[in-house]
């Protein structure tokens, strides 16, 4: 897990390791030994027989991945936020111990260094860092709901100033190698296969009176009026990102600016106190809440180690196709062979590529010659030449079950029997594209969503025939694209859409029974203010009135007791309304997608589709109602989802809808937001609306025991 040795150049070498893990986590007892190693590296010390530290890892891409996330849920669960101050204290008072060694320390960061890793790294006189994609660094504590609880909100804006600090705090983005040194968080980088070379080399350097590399700060750091504007523009933005839904940012404000005006010793207390308000608070224990789902909400039983994906073909260079060439080849580094019929949809396709590199390397997401080299991963074709080797194909081709199966047939036919196929269908059966396959059990659904490079979910859909070990060679590979998976079993509209369709159907309802285009405004501020990042019909125009209609359509020929209208979707259509790809939908939409006002054609077609009005306006008093009754209809029906065995876990459901439909994480996802308003008192609502509950939503207490 952690040991130590001291070469013959006295220097000594803490190495982290821990074998039966994934990553090395800064775990209570891994803290335990590491404060036990420095008891005796100050022995060393005193004795003359150590003269400098190296703390590097013996797990290729990975120096320390952070704290173990697990042990927040017991402390949070205690509900006492001295006893959690006091947990924080732990490791501040160990690396604190670190940073006080008589002789220089060098930590030799080779891969992830996140969250306390990174503040590990901090309280070292100097740090390395390896030059290549698996390297990254950052504090993302604050996705989590906290602040950096080892001294990051202290020693980090005492390293690289203020204004960096809190850009890297408050965002909780990683860096690079190369971009760490830029902003002065590293004193070095150097290619992966010599960073132990470096890292004993810069140790040799200190120990023989060299001094410490410092960055220089923004002249905004350098004075109290700069500060000041730093602190201040920083809530602003703080505040217009979270709208006051997420206590952390300002938190994390707040510490930066106590500590930097006190003794670090004063600051670290702050920072302490801080942390045990907010790891108790609601909000953490529901962003904690999710990202522990998302380590496990796309695992599937089977084998222990899934097929790696190498060789990935993509069918379609549409947006969809180009998008998931793009994340197979930077994301998951896999080489992809992208397959359309024609030479300018692969130009476009391949453009969107280029696009997708420079975007991650401008971003620092990946090193500028990584990128260049991924992209050149994919190579686009007209013809099947190059699948034979194909680990898996995905087609993203028109939404036909025709055309479908017979893109499956060409695809065996073209591949190994090794080669998985995967559909990114968004509304069709799985198991009826399957029915083509002479190998059904190696087809499957992944059910991407648009923008591909941005939404981080994808469903993956098992179908009955399919296999466990091509499910979880898919899953590998999602999580290899950075994506976070969801398996879900063949069931129509899947997770996200299914439970989305009763949403938007509530919304269209509501605005039929007005006939007032007004009421597309007030619904959608309604459900911004509920705190999804846009209404409904706005998310009507995103997915495409099209679309729409035919989703909403499968979903009513599975389920026709289910209320849903779809009147207003064929007017739309019939008149050129199709949301932001026509410039018209629910509003009129300019240059770059951007929203306006409502389409004035809008009030014509809801006079010529409901007639009469079937009610009368909806005012703005009722808008919270009728928030209430949109959220009401996504729970039940997720209720309804969860009863049928289609999911086999509540985590599952919240992830998907977080995820993939904006769900407001602070909330903690659809169905612990329904189990602390309580599940008797939804189901109520629903009765009292005339709706019969889903039955395990009207019998059940609460979905999380």
């Amino acid at each position: 897990m952690i040991g130590m040795s001291v070469g013959r150049d006295k220097i000594a070498e803490i190495r982290f390791d821990a074998p039966d893990e994934k990553v090395n986590l800064l775990t209570e007892a891994l803290l335990t030994r590491l404060n036990a190693i420095l008891g005796d590296i100050e022995a060393g010390c005193r004795d003359g027989t150590i003269r400098a530290v190296i703390l590097t890892s013996g797990r290729p891409g990975v120096f320390l991945a952070g704290a173990d996330v697990k042990a927040f849920v017991a402390v949070a669960q205690q509900g006492d936020p001295v006893a959690a101050a006091a947990k924080a204290r732990v490791g501040q008072e160990i690396f604190t111990r670190l940073a006080a060694l008589p002789v220089p320390t060098v930590a030799a960061i080779n891969g992830a260094c996140l969250g306390g890793g990174l503040e590990l790294a901090l309280a070292c006189t100097s740090r390395v860092a390896g030059d290549g994609p698996e390297v990254s660094m950052g504090l993302p504590e604050v996705r989590l709901g906290l602040i950096p609880g080892w001294g990051g909100t202290q020693r980090l804006p005492r390293l690289v100033g203020a204004s960096r600090a809190l850009d890297l705090i408050l965002t909780g983005r990683s860096l690079t190698g190369r971009k760490a040194l830029k902003l002065g968080v590293v004193d070095a980088v150097v290619p992966i296969e010599g960073i132990d070379y470096e890292a004993r080399r810069e140790a040799a350097r200190l120990a023989s009176g060299g001094r410490p590399r410092r960055p220089r700060w923004s002249w905004l750091d350098t004075n109290p009026a700069g500060r000041s504007i730093v602190y201040m523009m920083a809530r602003r933005g703080a505040q217009a990102q979270s709208k006051g839904r997420y206590p952390a940012p300002m938190c994390a404000i707040d510490a930066v600016r106590y500590g930097l005006t006190r003794s670090l010793s004063e600051g670290l207390l702050y920072e302490a106190d801080h942390v045990g308000r907010l790891l108790t608070g609601e909000v953490s224990r529901n962003l904690v809440g999710i990202f522990l789902a998302s380590r496990g909400g796309g695992t599937a039983p089977g084998s222990a180690k899934p097929m790696k994906i190498e060789s990935v073909g993509v069918l379609g260079a549409g947006t969809m196709g180009g998008g998931i060439a793009a994340v197979a080849a930077l994301g998951a580094g896999a080489s992809v062979r992208l397959k359309d019929v024609s030479a300018e949809a692969l130009a476009r396709g391949m453009g969107q590529v280029r696009a997708a590199a420079k975007h991650a390397a401008t971003r620092g997401r990946l090193p500028r010659h990584e990128a260049a080299r991924r992209e050149a991963l994919v190579a686009p074709t007209t013809g099947w030449s190059g699948f034979s080797g194909s680990d898996l194909v995905i087609e993203a081709v028109v939404e036909d079950l025709e055309v479908k199966r017979q893109v499956l047939r060409e695809m065996e036919a073209a591949t190994g029997p090794q080669a998985i196929f995967a559909t990114n269908t968004s509304s069709l059966s799985v198991a009826a594209i399957s029915e083509a396959a002479s190998r059904p059990a190696r087809v499957l659904g992944l059910h991407f969503f648009n923008p591909v490079e941005k939404m981080p979910l994808v469903e993956v859909i098992r179908a009955p025939a399919t296999d466990d070990g091509a499910v979880e060679a898919a899953v590998s590979l999602v999580r290899r694209m950075g994506k976070t998976p969801v398996v879900v079993k063949d069931t129509p509209g899947f997770i996200v859409n299914r439970i989305l369709m009763p949403y938007l159907a509530g919304a269209v309802e509501e605005l039929g029974r007005a006939a007032d285009p007004a009421v597309v405004v007030s619904i959608d501020r309604a459900m911004v203010d509920f705190g999804m990042p846009m209404g409904p019909f706005a998310l009507l125009d995103q997915i495409g009135i099209d679309v729409a209609a035919k989703v909403a359509g499968v979903l009513k020929a599975a389920f026709p007791e289910k209320p849903g209208d779809a009147r207003l979707f064929h007017a739309m259509m019939q008149a050129g309304l199709l949301g932001a790809k026509s410039g018209r939908g629910f509003y009129v939409h300019g240059r770059g997608g951007k929203r306006g006002k409502v389409s004035p054609e809008l009030a014509r077609l809801l006079s010529a589709t409901y007639r009469p009005p079937v009610g009368g306006a909806v005012g703005a008093a009722e808008m919270a109602a009728v928030a209430d009754m949109l959220v009401d209809a996504m729970i039940d029906e997720a209720a309804a989802l969860l009863e049928q065995g289609a999911v086999d876990r509540p985590e599952v459901i919240d992830l998907a809808m977080v995820f993939g439909a904006g769900f407001p994480p602070f909330r903690g996802g659809l169905l612990r937001h329904a189990d602390t308003v309580g599940t008797e008192f939804i189901a109520g609502r629903l009765r009292a609306r005339g709706v019969t509950p889903a039955p395990l939503l009207a019998r059940k207490g609460r979905f999380y025991q």
